[in-house]
Parts: structure tokens; C-alpha cells; sequence
């Protein structure tokens, strides 16, 4: 009994042994590559969504990112620029479309062209 009891533990150790030795790469700056993936992954998920009547806006964007613009709806909206020219892209409902954020960082306030009351912030960052 003593045995199986002495091997059921040396397996246990021996799997947590190797649990712990995962692969944690790092590049020539100490950085862990899987914090680097994270942080690209971020910047690629910029989305502004349309649920209802209302936007949900993306985290800060980097100048001249792609930003998705997701339309949830039966409705055709629009993302337009408060400021004439920046961006103006029209989502058919249930459809996505893309838009290019400006090359200057700031806050870009938009709206909807189609549904006065619903207004947004774009906000770009270096």
C-alpha cells in the first residue's frame, strides 16, 4: 500500500513540476511575449458598436488605426465626423464597415446622421 501511495505522489509532483515549467519566452528587452500578444491584440480590437440607439466606443486608438464599426441593428446608421471630412462611414444594420481614425491624437466627437440624438467620442492617442 505504501508503494502505491509513494507512486500516486511522485505522479502528482512530477505533472505540477511540469505545469510549471510552461514556455515563458522573452525578447532581447525582457519583455514576456505573451504580454507584447495582449497588447497587439488590443490595438487591433478596436471596435465601436451600435446596440439600440447608442454607440459604445473603443478604448484610446492609435493615430490612423482601423477601427471597426459594428451596427447590432435592423436600422442603417452612420459614424460621421462632427468635424466635416475626418470620417463618415454608413453601416447597413447588421453589417460592419471600417473607418480610419485621424492622424492627430485628440477627441473626435461623432454622430449619427440618420438618428440626431445619438452622439459619440473617437479618441486617438499616441
Amino acid at each position: 500500500m505504501r508503494r502505491i501511495v509513494a507512486a500516486i505522489a511522485a505522479l502528482f509532483l512530477s505533472t505540477f513540476a511540469l505545469i510549471g515549467c510552461g514556455d515563458t519566452s522573452t525578447d532581447s528587452h525582457g519583455n514576456h511575449s505573451a504580454e507584447m500578444g495582449v497588447t497587439a491584440a488590443n490595438a487591433q480590437a478596436a471596435e465601436i458598436v451600435i446596440n439600440g440607439f447608442e454607440y459604445s466606443t473603443p478604448a484610446p486608438v492609435m493615430p490612423g488605426q482601423t477601427v471597426t464599426v459594428r451596427n447590432n441593428t435592423d436600422d442603417e446608421h452612420s459614424v460621421t465626423s462632427d468635424t466635416p471630412g475626418l470620417f463618415d462611414v454608413i453601416v447597413n444594420e447588421n453589417e460592419v464597415a471600417r473607418l480610419t481614425a485621424p492622424e492627430e491624437p485628440g477627441s473626435y466627437a461623432f454622430h449619427c446622421t440618420y438618428f440626431s440624438d445619438m452622439h459619440g467620442t473617437l479618441t486617438v492617442e499616441d
